[in-house]
């Protein structure tokens, strides 16, 4: 870890929650659980179907500069036997309900699992087999699994709405959802019902009838709702190759609009307010910013741009007050990720770091704690105020779900892969002690 800029930053000290301390007590207690389902798992959990952001190859490790004992900082929460594509959806952190999706292909089947993790159990399990399951893992669009369009579109958003606050992370990769905070819409991808080619986002709302959104364009991907649910912003192009511009259009006008000057977008954010969106792109072909937009203004504004990066990406923390701006350098075997940590309310750098041996984007908590995958599976935690890290390493297992993971004060809830076990765990990594930073409040 080579640590390039640090400057001071003041936070309020982060008080643990019930919830962070019951999960406190499943990290260190012993929990085994197996939970049987058949088929076959692929070697590397299979990663859906994304539209825009490639993930960059895996390299050959080196030697990490600390190793942790299993036992101190990571457990089990819950252990499943399913032999197939896992994805974690995410985690219900008042409920402690984690919800993944598990895929087979031979034959087609699919699952989505709610898993209880005070009594690593699951709870309750969606499935679809044959066409049904087929259809699902193979389209950006919404499919039922097991009952009507209507029905099933409705027990979808139910399950995905506690996964949030969805302004806050990442929409979902497949298929193209979105709920507001309100109940009063949803969100759903479609083909394009005049037998075009294409993706095309309609809306549902509480007369049960579906309205396209995104009038005018070709294809629209990770639409994401403001905190109000008034507005909706997400990626899509009018025309073929997809340029993927950010589009944002008001409920009830359907009349979207673009933001002019950003394009090869990621999925979009919005800020803990909703007065802006946010989200990685650019005009210039070697250059890359993180953008902020005033809801109702023209002109995004640029707070941190990158040269000679690829794969950039954000992330924003479980309270909307900072961003981590990513992105990964340097050949095969030598990879490295660059990170800027920025204060969202003035656009100020408040560190930045370079990261041996990390592929991928990354998960920030809201103390200034980060957490990002690393080559062959290991995950790294670093303290982005004093700059001190460790990595757990690929011996311990293969850890994946980062775009579903879940903070739970500075405890994070995350899949694994252990070699020669069969089936997957959800797992609690406590990267507050990974990360060397003290138990004691702090400033």
């Amino acid at each position: 870890m080579t640590e390039t800029r640090r400057v001071p930053y003041r936070s309020s000290v982060v008080s643990r929650s019930t919830a962070e301390q019951l999960l406190a007590s499943l990290l260190f207690a012993a929990v085994s659980l197996s939970a049987g389902c058949a088929a076959e798992y692929d070697e590397e959990p299979r990663v859906p179907r994304k539209r825009v952001v490639e993930k960059p190859a895996p390299a050959p490790t080196a030697e990490p500069k600390q190793q942790v004992k299993e036992s101190a900082l990571l457990r089990p929460l819950y252990h499943d036997d399913w032999f197939g594509g896992v994805t974690l959806l995410g985690v219900d952190e008042k409920k402690l309900h984690a919800v993944v999706k598990l895929e087979a292909h031979d034959p087609p089947r699919i699952a989505i699992d709610t898993i209880d993790l005070r009594k690593a159990e699951r709870i309750d399990r969606w499935e679809a087999t044959g066409d049904p399951a087929e259809r699902a893992m193979r389209s950006a669009a919404f499919t039922p699994l097991s009952g009507s369009f209507e029905k099933d579109l409705s027990r979808y958003a139910t399950l995905v709405r506690d996964l949030g606050p969805w302004h806050l992370r990442h929409p979902l990769s497949l298929p193209t959802f979105a709920v507001a905070p309100d109940r009063d819409h949803v969100l759903f991808g479609s083909r394009p019902t005049d037998g075009t080619e294409g993706d095309w986002l309609f809306a549902v709302t509480n007369d049960g009838k579906p309205r396209r959104v995104d009038q005018g364009l070709l294809a629209s991907y990770s639409p994401v709702f403001s905190p109000d649910g008034t507005t909706v912003a997400f990626i899509g192009c009018t025309s073929s190759p997809c340029d993927y511009g950010l589009f944002l259009t008001k409920m009830g006008e359907d009349k979207p609009r673009r933001v002019a000057g950003i394009q090869r977008a990621t999925a979009p954010m919005w800020s803990s307010s909703g007065d802006s969106v946010l989200a990685v792109g650019g005009a210039r072909s070697q250059e890359r910013c993180l953008f902020r937009l005033a809801r109702n203004a023209v002109t995004p504004k640029s707070l941190a741009c990158a040269k000679g990066l690829e794969d950039v990406s954000f992330a924003l923390d479980p309270e909307g007050r900072t961003a981590a701006m990513a992105g990964v350098r340097g050949v095969p075997g030598k990879q490295v990720v660059d990170v800027k940590w920025i204060l969202l309310a003035d656009g100020s750098t408040l560190a930045t770091h370079t990261i041996d041996r990390a592929v991928g984007s990354s998960v920030l908590s809201a103390s200034g704690l980060m957490a990002l995958p690393m080559q062959r599976g290991a995950v790294g935690a670093v303290d982005l105020i004093s700059g001190s890290s460790t990595v757990i390493p690929e011996s311990e297992g293969w850890f994946f779900g980062f775009e579903g993971a879940r903070w739970v004060g500075d405890t994070l809830v995350l899949l694994r892969k252990v070699p020669d076990k069969k089936g997957f765990d959800i797992v609690a990594i406590d990267v507050r002690k990974a990360s060397g930073r003290r138990d004691e409040p702090w400033l």
